[in-house]
């Protein structure tokens, strides 16, 4: 980062999926002989020469957007020279204060660099390389803007899939498979046979519990390179909330799909991501949410505070005081013993 050579710097905000896109650009770059280096937001006030910044944005949360904001702000303070291309789904919303950063260069999902495209291998850096298998969902949980952004479902063919996994480096150690709903890849058994046959480490990135079937379930466990941790998104631990979600499973089945998995696989480990505060959950909701949460004995738990999207369903309902938020955050790290 101290290079007086100008460079292309890449800024990502997000999930696994938009770090694979990152590296993606920077794979494309690198092909057409432009020097560039993935950097955190915070490298900003200490790098040097800059080209240009690629800043990779985030619309889950309202705090996602509001980092992806800061962002290019810090680049317009620090490097007022350096030209600012902005990609990803914050910048896909151009709400107004998006557009009162008056950012003009913006790479669309179609125009990212995918592998082999035009011959490019995507080289990722990481001992932990996050592969992108899958894009797009339109399942429209009532709480959740991407569908709003990307709902043009795609899958990777298994042996494109399989000729980037191999042509990694030694620094590979392990592959995680990721995409916006991977509910939706066709036949995901055919690829996690493929994905193993390669001989490398892998796991699966978020998973969607209708896609936990008896089926793949024996898949994975046949499979002698995958590694067993599950992170199966949950949302919310009451029936009624669920609904309310537009969620398409209930706690039992929930329940027993984490139960078929410990069989099948003793030593796994388990995660989820847990809504708190969502405007239906009332304070019986949340005790039954709380409830089921000690049954079930996960080893992580990503707590999102609810946060409205302008565009969903859930935007207009009424709001929960942002201290019973807080406070129910704070009921379930003491007991179930979180840590922040």
């Amino acid at each position: 980062m101290q290079s007086q050579a100008p460079m292309v710097y890449i800024i990502t905000y997000g999930c696994k999926v938009n770090y694979y896109e990152s590296e993606a650009v920077a794979s494309n770059l690198s092909a057409m002989g432009i020097a560039n280096e993935m950097v955190s937001d915070g490298a900003i006030s200490h790098l040097q020469s800059a080209a240009a910044f690629v800043i990779n944005s985030c619309a889950v949360t309202s705090m996602a957007e509001k980092k992806s904001r800061y962002g290019v702000s810090k680049i317009k303070r620090y490097h007022p020279q350096a030209k600012i291309v902005t990609m990803g789904c914050a910048f896909g919303r151009k709400t107004p204060e998006m557009v009162a950063l008056e950012v003009a260069n913006t790479l669309t999902d179609d125009s990212v660099v995918k592998s082999h495209a035009d011959g490019v291998i995507v080289n990722h850096k990481r001992e932990k390389a996050f592969i992108k298998v899958q894009d797009g969902c339109k399942n429209f949980c009532t709480f959740c803007i991407i569908p709003y952004l990307r709902n043009k479902i795609e899958y990777r063919p298994v042996d494109e899939v399989v000729a980037e996994i191999r042509a990694q480096g030694s620094h590979v150690t392990s592959v995680v498979l990721c995409g916006i709903n991977l509910c939706y890849y066709p036949d995901f058994g055919a690829l996690c046979r493929a994905v193993d046959e390669c001989g490398i480490a892998w796991e699966i990135s978020s998973l969607e519990p209708p896609m936990m079937t008896p089926e793949l379930i024996a898949t994975l466990k046949d499979c002698r390179h995958f590694v067993p941790h599950f992170h199966i998104c949950l949302q919310s631990g009451c029936d009624a909330v669920l609904r309310d979600m537009n969620r398409h499973y209930t706690t039992v089945e929930y329940a027993s799909i984490i139960q078929k998995l410990r069989a099948a696989f003793p030593n796994a480990t388990f995660g989820t991501d847990l809504i708190v505060g969502f405007p239906t959950e009332t304070d019986a909701a949340f005790a039954t949410t709380l409830t089921f949460l000690q049954q079930l004995k996960l080893d992580k738990i990503h707590l999102f505070p609810y946060s409205p999207r302008v565009g969903t369903k859930a935007a207009t309902l009424p709001l929960i005081q942002n201290s019973i938020v807080t406070e129910r955050i704070k009921k379930i790290k003491q007991t179930l013993h979180l840590s922040d």
